[in-house]
């Protein structure tokens, strides 16, 4: 039931608005009161993310409803996904820097577009690069990685995940936490990386990701962000924002219709 649990997901993180849902404190909340214990952070991790999973998935397996798998399935996905419809988004901030609102065109691009808020001060120019950076790392962190562990472990894969990255966004995040988050990546970047090569200009992004992917410890965003301009080619700068856009959502297409094909032929 893969394919629907995340089709259903993903249509209703697109029409919700807002980010105004508890979970992601309540478990920043937590992490933060295990970190402050000064535990290792091996058990914090096992504590915080792998034990719920596991437990997770040990409850689900002695439930054994199908129903029951779907709907978890589902409402992590749709906490995974968050809120955001990223098309819009990017015609509001080109509205917002055509009327000359810089402050508030950096706000909307920090706030829905992954723009890095201490990179870059509103109206800096080279800000849409950062922008493009930043929309492409939403894509792998909300829609690719969580799909790709939904896919390998159902519900637990999700879960398990979404705590590590939201362990990763709050303060107390420690190397080994941004350790295991890059571990848990690390497959779904290449991946994905793969894929925008293959909807892309493939001649170009295919061997850009052949002498990228051979580095082991690449940093993600890095490996994302070089292996989305080769695979987009040479674009006009004012049409980059969208030109990327549609080759992320051309690569999601591509996973989705993929997945669609397991699920029709029982893989």
């Amino acid at each position: 039931m893969g394919f629907p649990a995340i089709i259903i997901a993903y249509i209703v993180s697109i029409s919700l608005s807002g980010h105004g849902e508890p979970a992601t404190r309540w478990a920043q909340r937590w992490h933060k009161l295990l970190s402050s214990r000064k535990w290792d952070p091996r058990l914090v991790i096992v504590l915080f993310a792998l034990l719920p999973a596991v437990v997770l998935g040990i409850v689900l397996g002695l439930i054994g409803s199908r129903v029951l798998a779907f709907v978890v399935s589902v409402a992590l996905l749709i906490l995974a996904f968050k809120s955001g419809d990223q098309p819009e988004s990017v015609a509001d901030y080109r509205r917002k820097t055509e009327a000359g609102d810089d402050q508030g065109a950096w706000q909307l691009a920090v706030d829905e577009l992954g723009l890095e808020r201490q990179m870059y001060e509103p109206g800096e120019e080279g800000i849409e690069e950062g922008i493009q950076a930043g929309l492409a790392y939403l894509y792998l962190e909300r829609f690719f990685v969580h799909t790709f562990w939904y896919i390998a472990f159902g519900a637990p894969g999700i879960l398990l995940v979404w705590l590590v990255t939201t362990a990763v966004q709050g303060e107390e995040a420690d190397a080994f936490c941004h350790q295991v988050k890059q571990a848990l990546y690390w497959i779904p970047v290449r991946l994905m990386t793969f894929t925008l090569a293959l909807m892309g200009h493939f001649a170009h992004g295919f061997q850009v990701w052949l002498d990228q992917v051979k580095d082991f410890e690449r940093d993600d965003r890095m490996l994302l962000v070089s292996c989305l301009k080769s695979a987009l080619g040479p674009v006009n700068e004012d049409n980059q924002l969208e030109e990327t856009l549609s080759l992320l959502k051309r690569t999601q297409l591509a996973w989705l219709v993929g997945i669609a094909l397991m699920f029709i032929f029982g893989f």
